[in-house]
């Protein structure tokens, strides 16, 4: 019988250029890029959610009200027209004052709560705003350092085109929300896996280069659980192609003091500026971290105290090897093409040393690998590693060919298209 020949990756590790800051805690920023305020439709205001983040010690915050541009704290976003239900209801609309907002950045704000930990302040990243504003089926996009052209624009359902062109024109990068709700994936998470699903965001992914990735976890992971099935099978797609990378992002989408917590990233950087945060997003030198996570934790698990992070990366190309050393966790699971191939829960003095041999796994790995780490505080993902075997094109899928509509089908999906069909549509799939 014929040998089989072990395949010989290269590896590329996106956190090279960050690799000797991660034992260094400082170097760590709990971050949430997605939160709302009375300014859009949350319950509570810029002001109370800027509390919140802060007592649970957070570096780094962005306001992403919908329709609405981000500005510094203590200057009042524009007060766009849908929103004025909110004054009816009798919310409140407050920013920060100028003094505040300076002890806020120093770290010598003190809260009524009085909660935080970290000696240092919290950041301010303005200009950012979630586009798509009146949509059913929850097509939402992610604008960061961008302007107003998205600002109070009525979004058009199941259309990520024109916020996303709007954000690229405008200097700015983006990423997809909460991707899945879109099909109501909670209720069917086969679609995910649907051609012509998946091929729906991958054009998305090469047309604009702006958009740097997804969210792969949104507040309680309770609408779109199945978020890294779809990161999964764009990366299959994508990576062959042309390398095109999407990066996971994960944040709270806070309407509430409750969902503060709940999901968020940990930026590695040299020091805090908004190109270094930028240049992060860009090159997925982070990690996504959540206290939910639906289907690799439990239906009702819900993450408490200390969550697990990574304080070590190291890749070495010559023996084929990512060693991920992780703290505050019980496990570390190796992940490719949506699959576990590998786990480690040996400690020692407390963290799991986890070393994958990527030429070892040639028959489960074809073009990238991730891993997560599960703890009692929660899950944390590392972004992709590619593990190109010098023939990434034999990965390729064949491009996909929609089906013919008739022309009923196609008026019927145009009626989907708009917001009553949207509606109509919606409470089909919820009904799966």
């Amino acid at each position: 019988m014929a040998e089989i020949k072990t395949k010989k990756y290269k590896i590329s590790n996106p956190y090279e250029s960050v690799a000797h800051l991660l034992e260094n805690a400082e170097n760590h920023y709990k971050t949430n890029l997605h939160t709302h305020s009375t300014y859009s439709d949350a319950e509570l205001s810029m002001a109370e959610m800027i509390e919140g983040f802060y007592d649970n010690d957070f570096d780094i915050l962005a306001f992403t009200d919908h329709g609405v541009l981000g500005k510094e704290w203590d200057k009042e976003p524009r007060k766009v027209p849908l929103f004025y239900y909110q004054s009816l209801l009798g919310k409140k609309r407050r920013c920060l004052t100028t003094q505040q907002y300076r002890e806020v950045l120093s770290g010598e704000y003190k809260t009524t709560a009085n909660k935080r930990t970290k000696k240092r302040g919290m950041q301010c990243v303005p200009d950012c705003i979630e586009a798509n504003m009146l949509v059913y089926m929850l097509n939402h996009v992610n604008g960061f350092f961008t302007d107003t052209s998205c600002e109070n624009v009525f979004g058009k359902e199941n259309d990520y085109d024109e916020p996303l062109a709007r954000i690229e024109a405008s200097g700015g990068i983006s990423h997809i929300n909460h991707p899945t709700d879109v099909f109501q994936a909670r209720n069917n998470p086969d679609c995910c896996e649907k051609k012509e699903n998946v091929e729906f965001f991958a054009r998305l992914f090469r047309k604009y280069k702006s958009c740097v990735g997804m969210e792969v976890l949104n507040t309680c992971d309770v609408f779109s659980p199945c978020d890294r099935i779809l990161w999964d099978k764009l990366l299959q797609i994508l990576l062959p192609e042309s390398r095109r990378m999407v990066w996971g992002f994960s944040n709270s989408d806070a309407h509430k003091l409750s969902e503060i917590d709940a999901s968020f990233m940990d930026f590695i950087l040299p020091e805090y500026s908004l190109q270094n945060l930028r240049s992060a997003m860009e090159n997925g030198t982070f990690f996504s971290i959540s206290r939910y996570a639906k289907n690799e934790l439990g239906k009702d698990f819900a993450g408490k105290g200390v969550y697990p992070s990574v304080n070590s990366v190291v890749v070495d190309n010559e023996n084929g090897t990512i060693t991920v050393r992780g703290k505050n966790c019980d496990s570390v699971q190796w992940i490719s093409n949506g699959e576990i191939i590998q786990t480690d829960d040996e400690k020692e003095n407390g963290e799991i040393n986890s070393t994958i041999s990527v030429n070892n796994y040639s028959d489960k790995i074809t073009c990238y690998i991730r891993a997560q780490l599960k703890g009692p505080g929660g899950i944390c993902f590392t972004q992709p590693f590619i593990c190109d075997d010098g023939n990434m094109e034999s990965y390729r899928q064949p491009p996909f060919v929609p089906e013919k509509l008739t022309k009923k089908e196609k008026r019927r999906k145009e009626f989907y298209n708009t917001r009553i069909g949207a509606i109509i549509n919606k409470r089909k799939m919820n009904k799966v």
